[in-house]
């Protein structure tokens, strides 16, 4: 079920989904050469390789078709019902063309989509020339039908399409103007409509942006839309597979590398909406340029040989989608310094290790010495079959963390999307003597047992392992592992339910999918879901995902998206086969489960996450959402949604860690000769510091520990 949220939260979520689960965003431009003969090569791939090896047919046919137009026009803003008439004659021929009957589908819609760009470029000028007038009786609806069938009927002429462009610019208008907690709270609405014409006018500027994106797409607005089409294809066989141009699938690799092809920034928005530099990576171009500075207000880019991109009105996620999705490595960017002055600077992607992207370990210093490692993904070098990945960093910094004495050890993957499975076993592998580690199952049916090939563990004492409803895949698992062998109490929420694996395999006739470096092609790359993975009882986490041992409340638990709400993800099931692993001794769950529920359930921020949570599966249940196009009634809307966030603020400024957060011995030692690395540091042990799920995985380890005397 999709959700509804206003158009500032969606686009957070949409980001963190973005970072989160990992690159299944369509590409942005498709390699030249024949749209037939890559979409029969795609075709090919899916259909032999795919894990369901579902055939092409009419039925899937008709799925392709709901997907590309709910790729391309998700609002039903640009095509109208004429055009819709022209499109379905070919829910059952998609297939036939596939299979290289006269191609003729995919030039129709990208003629039509264009005419009807062009045309929404001309209504949202106009509409938005005026002050819009208000009215306390109109609203927008929003339905969870829009799956491009006619049940969901597009505008029947052009007075119903400016009808419906002047709702929803309307509604991304308001919601610019309904911004301010405060004056949301104290019902200032006079304040409130004064934002009008600006919001109006930042509203106009992003929408022309989007489409002008789109008709001059780098690689060209028909292959921009081909890339679109290819993608939809992929989908239609389970979330996960998809179609990457050669960028795409660069930066594809580059998330599952430590050491990745980057600008070196940061972006956050400023107090006045503008996006700016959060910070500069040490080491990276932006660093290295000694032009930029944290606070610079980014107002143009350009990449050779292209258009200017004016970035005004743009956010966030809009500009981080323009850098990571251009082919060109080298781009200009116009920034606006402190004191106004305007100054431009080249950069070129460079390969540099993201600090962020590399584990790092502390000490929980208080009653007890507790080590602390987060790991925000499952990293490794693809390009070197050699080299050492994530599990390899996290084993040095836990004998880090034992020359210090540390008495248990909180291994944290919230919000760990994946990535190397291999890394997920390796893992694994480091708190397991020996032994299966996990199930994997092929086309074939053939399920496989995954072994620890290693004997002996890096650390054997007790550990929790922390996780929420963003941890998926290789993370999930590494939690159903450690929590079968009852070596780890997983702590937190339900997983994402992602427990499929996938390999990017080169679109072309000659290439050779084992030696990919050496097959690159002009045709793109399919990353194509290949395996199911299971637990060593033989049971699946997909859909259900993997259920802690302690539950704390999430505070994005209702909004999250996961597995499970996806179209075309693979059903959730389990495979037969003798295992022998030997558990260790039954973990104290139910007193410890216990006494966390006790100590949360006392707690004002808690409290708040599952009043605020309420609110929002009550709103989540309605299929429909009226939304009032009136500022005083939006307003209303979303109070009870803001009153709760504010609540929540309020009850974390009394959050206090009961620790203390030191770092080790080493660490130390690095910070005492490098500034940049120090402010980091900083900001990263006051997060710690005011994590209530750190808190309380801390109150639990105390717990845990009192028992084993």
């Amino acid at each position: 079920m999709s959700v509804f949220l206003p158009c500032k939260y969606l686009r957070i979520l949409c980001l963190i989904v973005f970072i989160l689960i990992g690159c299944e965003a369509i590409g942005q431009q498709v390699s030249a050469g024949n749209w037939q003969q890559q979409a029969m090569s795609l075709r090919k791939t899916l259909e032999t390789k795919h894990y369901t090896l579902r055939p092409f047919d009419d039925n899937l046919s008709e799925q392709i078709l709901s997907q590309f137009i709910e790729t391309i026009d998700p609002h039903r803003l640009y095509f109208q019902s004429s055009d819709w008439q022209q499109m379905k004659v070919y829910r059952s021929l998609i297939d036939d063309e596939l299979a290289g009957k006269e191609w003729r589908f995919l030039p129709l819609v990208s003629s039509l989509y264009k005419s009807r760009l062009l045309e929404a470029e001309k209504r949202i000028e106009s509409i938005t020339q005026k002050p819009f007038v208000f009215s306390t009786t109109e609203n927008i609806v929003f339905s969870d039908s829009q799956n491009g069938k006619d049940s969901l009927n597009f505008a029947t002429n052009d007075k119903e399409a400016i009808q419906r462009w002047t709702k929803w610019l309307k509604y991304q208008t308001i919601d610019l103007m309904v911004d301010d907690v405060d004056e949301i709270i104290e019902g200032k609405i006079t304040a409130i409509n004064a934002k009008e014409p600006a919001s109006r006018l930042k509203v106009r500027t992003v929408e022309e942006r989007k489409i002008k994106r789109m008709l001059e797409s780098p690689a060209g607005f028909d292959e921009f839309v081909a890339s679109a089409f290819f993608n939809a294809i992929a989908e239609c066989f389970d979330p996960h597979s998809n179609y990457f141009s050669q960028s795409t699938e660069k930066n594809f690799e580059a998330s599952l590398s430590k050491e990745g092809l980057s600008y070196g920034i940061d972006l956050e928005e400023n107090d006045k909406g503008d996006v700016c530099i959060a910070r500069l990576v040490p080491g990276g171009p932006a660093w290295k340029s000694s032009v930029l500075h944290k606070g610079d207000v980014l107002l143009t880019l350009q990449w050779a040989g292209k258009s200017l991109v004016d970035l005004n009105g743009a956010d966030v996620y809009e500009v981080e989608e323009l850098l990571n999705a251009s082919s060109s490595d080298k781009v200009e960017l116009t920034v606006q310094k402190a004191n106004g002055q305007e100054e431009k600077v080249s950069l070129v992607r460079e390969k540099i290790r993201e600090d962020e992207n590399i584990v790092k370990s502390y000490v929980l210093k208080g009653d007890k010495k507790i080590g602390y490692i987060f790991l925000p993904g499952f990293y490794t070098e693809t390009e070197d079959a050699t080299s050492l990945g994530c599990a390899n960093d996290v084993a040095k910094e836990i004998l880090k963390l034992k020359k210090v004495g540390i008495e248990g050890l909180i291994l944290d993957i919230r919000y760990n999307g994946g990535g190397s499975l291999q890394e997920g076993l390796n893992l694994a592998g480091i708190f397991v003597d020996e032994g299966p580690l996990g199930v994997i199952q092929g086309s074939d049916l053939k399920p496989s047992i995954m072994k620890d090939q290693n004997r002996g563990t890096i650390y054997d004492g007790p550990l929790v392992l922390m996780v929420n409803g963003q941890s998926a895949s290789a993370s999930e698992l590494l939690a159903a592992t450690l929590q079968d062998y009852n070596r780890a109490l997983v702590v937190g929420s339900s997983t994402f339910g992602k427990a499929t694996g996938q390999i990017v395999l080169p679109l072309s006739q000659n290439a050779n999918p084992v030696a990919l470096k050496e097959a690159r092609t002009e045709w793109g790359y399919a990353k194509v879901t290949v395996n199911k993975l299971y637990r060593i009882t033989g049971k699946s986490a997909q859909l259900k995902g993997v259920q802690p041992h302690i539950y704390l409340p999430d505070m994005y638990e209702t909004i999250s998206y996961k597995e499970h709400t996806k179209s075309f993800a693979l059903a959730s099931d389990s495979v037969t086969k003798k295992i022998y692993y030997t558990p260790l001794k039954a973990l104290p769950v139910a007193e410890l489960s216990a006494k966390s529920k006790t100590r949360t359930m006392a707690l004002p921020v808690f409290q708040a996450i599952q009043k605020q949570n309420e609110v929002l599966r009550n709103r989540i249940a309605k299929s429909n959402r009226t939304i009032p196009l009136h500022p005083a009634s939006y307003r209303t809307y979303v109070l009870e949604t803001y009153i709760g966030w504010e609540e929540f603020e309020k009850t974390m400024e009394d959050v206090r860690a009961s620790f203390t957060v030191e770092n080790t011995g080493y660490d130390k030692e690095i910070l005492q000769i490098d500034a940049y690395t120090k402010e980091i540091n900083e900001g990263l042990i006051e997060n710690i510091t005011q994590d209530i799920y750190i808190e309380e995985a801390y109150q639990i380890m105390k717990d845990w520990l009192a028992l084993l005397k």
